[in-house]
């Protein structure tokens, strides 16, 4: 298991076993070219290809004119392998004038190739046996590259990493999927293939460098023009409850553009990290993190309390976080947010949110069951709080088959909400699988869903923190 913050022991995650060491034999994929060539005037080289374009080598990442080894001040132009004949019977005579054939010297040259030419789809066609499919494309997360394999390739799954890391600098770690997600928190298991054993990376979205441990939290490549498109959405000084906040891919940015946020995640893996983003973009002023189920933490903010203060009076810290906020927004400086935090001291965070808060828009973004905590909002809400201010926007990601319509999400998000959803948005995200649309339904809560009177004594209790 792996200790989060606090000393809390958190599910089993993966621990990168060191792969097998593996030894290509790179004689295999050594190869010599014998080609036709033509020793040309440095000169003329220009001229030369213009005419005889149509049959010059034509190879990835070769050229066809090389120093002549014999003279610097000459060229070698290599021709095709299939170019045999040096009568060139197709290329045109006004061609071969143009050219000048007539004052060159033929002669031939040999190219060799070995391993470290070779891209990895090319090593591995003839490495692996006839009729497997070549793993063509892989996704990566900072210096990680992450497979998920047929069964047919696992015999050859550590060479198949091997290559990869030979193929591709920037890589350092090639790990492979196995089975289905089970965790809790949608953590895949990861077996190493090839590289080093450390799933901690960064990457960057936005022009922000996230720092993430993949073996830990959830992260999606993805995603990033849709983290972009919904921040878009939310003005500078509006506040943000992320209710599945990850590491931050909605969280930081939106504070990097003068939003106020309020994040949790059941994982305290990714609220470790949620809070070393936050302080390494500068704005962990503006992010209160939580390690929290999305409905305890959607409770707790919509507790009776005071809620936070709305006094135009900031303080000098305040109007210098929003201005430098601003700034590495590269926008103009925002006024600052009138509202103030229920919880204005840093460290005050890690245990429960601060009864009262309000906020503007709800993010909640675990596809695979997000729609199913939209139940929480209906009656949670306290007029006292929020009978004289507007209610917040909700963004639920879910899944459709691809047979579904919009009309169809937003009656399963209404039957989850227990209420009517009014003027809703759907926006289709991206295809996950052949039958399977991620997308993002919007929608305004209405006072007849927040503030509805529940007959349970249980609802009604819990909403207005009455001991039984």
């Amino acid at each position: 298991g792996a200790t989060a913050l606090g000393g809390t022991m958190t599910e089993p995650f993966t621990r990168l076993e060191p792969a097998p060491e593996v030894i290509i034999d790179k004689s295999k994929y050594v190869k010599t070219l014998k080609l036709l060539a033509l020793r040309v005037p440095k000169a003329k080289c220009n001229l030369l290809m213009k005419a005889l374009r149509s049959v010059a080598l034509d190879m990835p990442r070769q050229r066809c004119v090389l120093v002549d080894p014999l003279d610097a001040g000459s060229r070698l132009f290599l021709f095709r392998e299939s170019v045999t004949d040096r009568e060139l019977p197709t290329v045109t005579p006004a061609q071969k004038a143009m050219a000048g054939l007539e004052e060159l010297t033929w002669t031939e040259h040999e190219l060799h190739l070995d391993y470290e030419y070779w891209n990895a789809e090319e090593v591995l066609k003839q490495m692996l046996p006839d009729g497997c499919e070549v793993p063509g494309s892989f996704e990566t997360v900072g210096h990680i590259a992450h497979l998920n394999l047929r069964d047919e390739l696992c015999e050859w799954r550590h060479v198949i990493g091997r290559v990869l890391l030979d193929k591709n600098p920037r890589l350092r770690t090639v790990v492979n999927k196995i089975g289905a997600i089970s965790s809790e928190f949608r953590v895949p298991t990861w077996e190493l293939l090839a590289g080093d054993t450390s799933l901690v990376t960064e990457v960057r979205q936005h022009g922000i460098t996230f720092k993430v441990d993949f073996g830990e939290v959830y992260w999606n490549s993805r995603l990033e023009a849709e983290h972009k498109r919904l921040i878009a959405c939310i003005k500078p000084g509006e506040v943000l409850c992320d209710v599945m906040a990850g590491i931050g891919p909605f969280a930081v940015p939106a504070a990097k553009a003068g939003i106020r946020v309020y994040a949790s995640d059941l994982n305290p893996a990714c609220t470790e990290y949620l809070r070393l983003n936050a302080a390494g973009n500068r704005v962990k002023n503006l992010i209160k993190c939580y390690n929290l189920d999305a409905r305890a933490f959607i409770k707790a903010l919509l507790r009776p309390g005071s809620g936070p203060t709305h006094d135009l009076e900031t303080t000098t810290q305040d109007k210098k976080n929003v201005k430098q906020t601003a700034l590495d927004a590269k926008c103009k400086p925002a006024k600052p947010p009138p509202v103030k935090w229920a919880v204005p001291s840093l460290g005050l965070d890690e245990g429960t949110p601060p009864p009262g808060a309000t906020f503007d828009h709800v993010t909640m973004n675990l596809p695979a069951s997000a729609i199913e905590f939209l139940d929480v909002f209906k009656g949670a809400f306290d007029k006292r709080v929020w009978g004289h201010r507007s209610l917040p926007t909700i963004h639920v990601y879910t899944f459709k088959k691809a047979s579904e319509t919009h009309a169809d999400v937003v009656a399963r998000g209404e039957g989850f909400l227990g209420g009517k959803i009014a003027n809703p948005k759907v926006h289709e995200v991206r295809d996950v699988a052949p039958n399977k649309i991620m997308l993002c339904l919007s929608f305004k809560l209405t006072p007849e869903v927040a503030f509805a009177e529940e007959t349970s004594p249980e609802r009604k209790r819990a909403r207005t923190g009455d001991a039984p």
